[in-house]
């Protein structure tokens, strides 16, 4: 009798909500095609938060070159954070990398990612970079033509020699890249391309699923990562872009903003989160910006 061939466990498990942009997954899911993190170590699993468009069919041409896995909930409204929970849920790997439908993955993103948790001494949460993640007007019309998701490195280096840099970069070159050092880098865990450990992940809750507009719902778990003593890491060579697309609710973001912050604050009374208010009449600020100018002596020292 003839033992029975086990299959490689999977040590990352790549989870990406949608909702009816199939076109958009068909680019993200072609960069995952092409990764250099052999196949057998990971797999992809979407959540399709209630689409009527042909994202399953997309789902399924894949299903030859990559392990992925499918899953359809009800169209209820938004529900992003709930669709994120369903994959962790599902998913099997050690390391859980949540990126947004229409984000490219560079080569090498899974392997880098893969690499950085496995040396890590503790916990620790991967926030990656994302070239032209907020790019805007005429700049998309520049961008658009240069981006392939079958040569996704060759339009990095584009991306990057433009200067369509992640809408995050003013922050870096404020603060610095060293996360460790800033007050409260939860307030940049977007998971548009971010990676945790499962069990980390399970621990402290995963997604409030209450979360049923846009935002709030990624900065509310990293807040709970930081409670839980996660390092936060930024590297710009774990790195992706975004496909430009029309986003919903655009013109209602600013004042969700202002209200999902305010009840981040009321939800977990932090001093950190205090200073999200207002943001002392500086509403161009980052929060780490505010804290760091109006936080006192101990703030401006722990940021050098």
């Amino acid at each position: 009798m003839s033992a029975q061939k086990l299959e490689p466990r999977k040590l990352i498990s790549v989870v990406i909500p949608t909702y009816n942009r199939a076109e958009l997954l068909r680019h993200t899911l072609t960069s995952l095609q092409q990764q250099i993190l052999p196949t057998t170590q990971f797999e992809v699993i979407v959540v399709d938060d209630g689409s009527r468009d042909h994202s399953q069919a997309v789902c399924e041409s894949f299903s030859n070159v990559l392990d992925i896995k499918y899953f359809h909930q009800q169209d209820k409204g938004f529900r992003a954070g709930k669709a994120r929970n369903i994959g962790a849920a599902i998913a099997e790997g050690d390391y859980l990398v949540f990126i947004d439908t229409s984000v490219v993955l560079a080569r090498n993103t899974l392997s880098l990612h893969l690499a950085k948790h496995q040396a890590a001494s503790g916990p620790l949460s991967i926030i990656g970079y994302v070239y032209a993640f907020g790019v805007r007007g005429n700049d998309i019309d520049r961008a658009i033509p240069m981006m392939s998701s079958n040569n996704a490195d060759t339009s990095l280096a584009y991306l990057k020699d433009v200067q369509a840099l992640d809408q995050r970069e003013p922050q870096y070159q404020l603060m610095g890249s060293d996360l460790s050092l800033w007050p409260a880098p939860f307030d940049i865990f977007w998971t548009c391309h971010v990676s945790v450990e499962r069990q980390l992940f399970i621990r402290v809750g995963g997604f409030d699923e209450s979360f049923t507009s846009w935002g709030g719902e990624d900065v509310d778990l990293g807040i709970r990562l930081f409670q839980a003593g996660s390092q936060f890491h930024l590297d710009r060579d774990i790195c992706s872009f975004h496909w430009p697309h029309p986003e919903e609710g655009e013109d209602d973001k600013n004042n969700q903003g202002v209200n999902i912050a305010q009840d981040l604050h009321q939800k977990y009374q932090l001093w950190e989160t205090s200073f999200y208010g207002d943001l002392y009449g500086e509403p161009n600020m980052s929060l780490n910006e505010v804290i760091t100018r109006f936080g006192g002596r101990s703030t401006m020292e722990l940021v050098g």
